[in-house]
């Protein structure tokens, strides 16, 4: 069990899988806001109740990125060293979840 108390600003915030999805910006008696980066695309605010553990500087969240409500890549987080993205896909906010190895994949 964690107590909010412990959280500070620069911890690590990752998902239920361990994904890292960014540093911690600002604390207040509510919850913490997730920095904007290569995950999200403005600051994110998570509440204390979505907190499953702490562990070092790292805070484990109950849900996986997925399932995260607004929650959406930044644009370009995944890119591949390929350009021969569809301009219509470029500035569409898309949805990402894990497949079966842990790894980040758009869904479908």
């Amino acid at each position: 069990m964690f107590k909010p108390t412990d959280i500070q600003r620069g911890m690590t915030v990752r998902d239920r899988d361990g994904e890292a999805l960014g540093g911690i910006v600002a604390v207040d008696p509510r919850g913490f806001t997730i920095g904007k980066g290569r995950i999200f695309e403005r600051e994110y605010p998570v509440r204390f109740s979505d907190v499953a553990d702490l562990d070092g500087d790292d805070v484990y969240l109950r849900r996986d990125l997925a399932s995260l409500p607004g929650a959406v890549l930044a644009k370009g987080a995944l890119e591949l060293e390929d350009d021969t993205c569809h301009p219509d896909t470029v500035n569409r906010p898309v949805a990402y979840t894990h497949d079966l190895t842990g790894a980040l994949v758009p869904m479908e």
